[in-house]
């Protein structure tokens, strides 16, 4: 007996070192760390993205944050000893067990959440009796250095609840709609049945069954004192909405999200975003970019409109209904807005209008008065022909249409009009100068149909729009001034063996004029002979200084944007001016942190150290002022419509494939960009001036406007917190006053004569006031008395 007494004493003992030898370490379940979505904000602190892997979408969550009555939800229903047992309940293991035996097969195992957890992390799912002895040693060992609150933390974030959902927080996001702070008792209890047999008791595929389970957990909750018998019969009675899971991970600025994601990649490229939980702020103002993108939008329709009208999108002949509702979709009707574009079934045709289907069943007309833009039908990129709607347009033809007049009583008068999807494209940037943060960046017309970002990936050739930088060498270098006179003559270049002969946009020369001049009217010959004076390799130079990176040709037509650039670049160069010679590294990420609540990058820190004076205050206040011109006597005359002081410049590539407008304010700089992606022609006269000048303006006007707003707003509530504290009359704040580009100290102005640029008296008839750096004064007129009255640069 003494034998058998030691016997199994030591087979015990070996028993328990040979199932311990190879036992996982605990630090895993220890240090817990799971993969976790990474979600990105707008300057606002909007959630506008998430970085995630799709079989892994987790949100992990601290135990405080989950309501008491969800975590007592999943101790009913999976342990209810949790709080007492050691990390194993003999008890249910026993009663397991012999239901196991009665039944014949495994159905009850007995585990614990302690248990559940050390399977889930530390051993695989097999059923053998070694696994479940390690199972219980490991589960014993883990409740001797846990907390049970620490244990349930790493059990409600690690377990799967379907719906592509892996943890509590990311299982109330998906079937509710609701932060786990958020949830009641009776959805606690819906999430709580779920692990058991997520596919089995989803509310979203089986009902009666996830209803079901709902109640026995409930029960149980009310079994262990966790909630009376009257919050059970509330939470039975409770009406539940259930969701699928939102695939989509950008719900704003999508082209600026995709560019955050390819930043991180840059600044951390041995971190995963997808699965690091990082919080990535950003300098992007979604409403910004609402009202940057309608306006981007509806300026290249207008310039797809002006090609002409492409025909229907598909004709169908027989069974064209059936046909039509299976071939295409649609939201419902009720849905659209002003700008939206769908397919649509011609049903009949009359000399003024056409009957048609739309995908969710709902009938109309098309308005041929409203659709008149389309009588001019696309031939070719420099052609179009004349037809009558009516003569052109077939029963069974599919058009697109966008919605004019909605009528609720009958469905058959809501009014429509034809429109097409645009084949050209365009993009936007906006940027602050004195910081480099870009408040909007939009890379084409549509992210859902074309993810191509032409902010940053998309190289064009900038046209005249590159003709500043040339300027800014001539003034910087070789003492050039808004004065100078400069010839604007046909001549041909020699570069080597080659001969080159560039003309202007309108074929005609108008001789000697000022620098001024010249770039107001865009002149290209006389670009191309300051480039030939002073040499390629300045320009080159003075390009990379304001920030263009992309390589650039040592050729002649540099001078008129003959090199490829991207939006971006260009937008940047010409902030320097904005920013008083001042080039700031640009900045889309704000601040990263990761889960632990650690800043891993700041953009402060990036902004100080990178700020480079690249050209001196006075250079960048001589071209804002040259700039100001294209504005007020040149090819950007629309933009005098803002109303307030701004510079900028028009480009247009050769053939007229490329048109550009980037201008600027002292506090803003907008790029815009319109073209087609495979290089082809936007069609007679659509120039920057034409096509990109129109949208910069809507849109800067519009948002120029809600700054001023923004600003006004908050001067009164200041004035008024004033007013309160020192207990005297509330007095309105003045009206904000647009802000001018102001000259530094080294530059003086004086009156001088757009014709020869020599300094004449106030009143002489076409003189016009000019800047000069201090000692680079132009000649006095001939016989002008310097004692003459003549007006200094006027006081800021």
């Amino acid at each position: 007996m003494l034998l058998a007494i030691l016997g199994g004493a030591f087979v015990a003992v070996w028993g328990y070192f040979y199932i311990t030898r190879d036992l996982p370490r605990l630090d895993r379940v220890e240090d817990y760390r799971p993969p976790a979505v990474s979600q990105v904000y707008d300057r606002n602190g909007e959630l506008i993205g998430e970085f995630f892997d799709p079989d892994n979408r987790r949100y992990p969550v601290s135990i405080e944050k989950v309501p008491e009555h969800v975590r007592n939800a999943f101790v009913a229903a999976e342990d209810a000893t949790f709080y007492s047992h050691p990390g194993i309940d003999v008890v249910s293991i026993l009663r397991a067990a012999v239901k196991n035996i009665q039944s014949g097969s495994a159905r009850q195992g007995g585990s614990t959440i302690t248990q559940q957890v050390v399977k889930n992390l530390l051993l695989s799912s097999q059923k053998k009796l070694t696994r479940k002895l390690k199972e219980a040693i490991l589960s014993y060992r883990l409740e001797q250095r846990l907390t049970k609150e620490e244990i349930l933390q790493i059990y409600l974030n690690q377990i799967f609840f379907g719906n592509r959902s892996y943890g509590i927080q990311a299982a109330a996001q998906a079937y509710f709609h609701k932060s786990v702070e958020d949830l009641s008792i009776a959805e606690g209890a819906i999430l709580a049945g779920l692990p058991k047999a997520p596919s089995r008791y989803s509310p979203l595929s089986n009902r009666t069954e996830a209803i079901r389970r709902q109640h026995y957990v409930l029960g149980q909750m009310v079994e262990s004192g966790f909630i009376t018998a009257a919050e059970e019969k509330a939470a039975k009675a409770e009406e539940l909405e259930f969701y699928r899971v939102r695939l989509n991970t950008i719900f704003g600025a999508p082209y600026f999200v995709t560019e955050v994601r390819r930043q991180f990649r840059e600044l951390f490229p041995h971190l995963t975003p997808d699965t690091g939980g990082y919080r990535i702020e950003t300098t992007v103002d979604t409403e910004v970019t609402d009202m940057a993108q309608l306006s981007l939008n509806r300026g290249i329709e207008v310039v797809d409109r002006r090609k002409g009208w492409r025909g229907p999108i598909d004709s169908i002949e027989e069974e064209a209904v059936t046909s039509f509702l299976t071939t295409y979709a649609a939201p419902p009707l009720e849905v659209w807005s002003s700008e939206s574009k769908h397919p649509a079934l011609v049903l009949e045709v009359t000399p003024a209008r056409a009957k048609i289907l739309l995908p969710d069943g709902s009938e109309g007309h098309v308005s041929f008065k409203a659709s008149s833009w389309a009588r001019r039908l696309y031939v070719n990129d420099e052609e179009t022909e004349k037809i009558e709607l009516a003569e052109h347009i077939k029963v069974g033809d599919v058009l697109t249409v966008s919605l004019v007049k909605k009528e609720s009583d009958s469905a058959q008068k809501n009014i429509f009009m034809i429109n097409q999807i645009p084949e050209i494209q365009g993009a936007l940037v906006l940027l602050d100068p004195s910081s480099g943060e870009i408040r909007t960046l939009i890379g084409g017309y549509d992210f859902q149909k074309n993810q191509y970002n032409r902010v940053t990936q998309s190289y064009r050739q900038p046209g005249s729009a590159f003709k500043p930088v040339v300027y800014l060498a001539a003034i910087d270098q070789f003492g050039y001034s808004g004065s100078t006179i400069v010839d604007d003559e046909p001549r041909t270049f020699k570069v080597g063996d080659q001969y080159w002969n560039p003309g202007n946009f309108d074929d005609s020369f108008l001789g000697p004029i000022t620098l001024r001049t010249a770039l107001a009217k865009s002149r290209n010959l006389v670009s191309a002979d300051i480039i030939s004076r002073i040499g390629v390799e300045w320009a080159i130079y003075y390009a990379k200084k304001l920030g263009i990176d992309s390589p650039l040709g040592t050729n002649l037509s540099l001078s008129l944007g003959s090199s490829e650039v991207t939006l971006l670049e260009m937008s940047r160069a010409y902030g320097v001016f904005a920013n008083r010679g001042v080039l700031m590294p640009t900045v889309l990420i704000s601040r990263i942190i990761d889960r632990d609540g650690t800043t891993l990058y700041s953009a402060t820190e990036r902004q100080l150290d990178g700020a480079k004076r690249v050209i001196s205050e006075e250079s960048a206040f001589l071209m804002a002022n040259l700039m100001k011109g294209v504005v007020e006597r040149g090819s950007g005359w629309r933009i005098r419509e803002l109303g307030r002081p701004s510079a900028g410049k028009t480009g247009t590539s050769n053939d007229l494939m490329d048109a550009w407008y980037i201008g600027y304010t002292p506090n803003w700089v907008c790029g815009i960009w319109v073209g087609f992606d495979l290089k082809r022609t936007l069609g007679e006269k659509q120039t920057g001036g034409t096509v990109s000048s129109p949208i910069w303006l809507s849109f800067m006007k519009e948002f120029l406007q809600r700054e001023e707003k923004n600003q006004y707003q908050q001067l009164q509530s200041a004035r008024r917190r004033e007013a309160e504290e020192l207990g005297i009359e509330y007095i309105p704040p003045e009206p904000i006053q647009a802000e001018d580009f102001s000259p530094p100290p080294g530059v003086i102005g004086k009156w001088v004569d757009q014709k020869t640029g020599q300094i004449v008296p106030i009143k002489t008839q076409g003189a016009i006031f000019d800047y000069f750096q201090r000692g680079n004064e132009p000649e006095l007129l001939a016989n002008f008395d310097e004692t003459s009255s003549y007006l200094e640069a006027p006081e800021f």
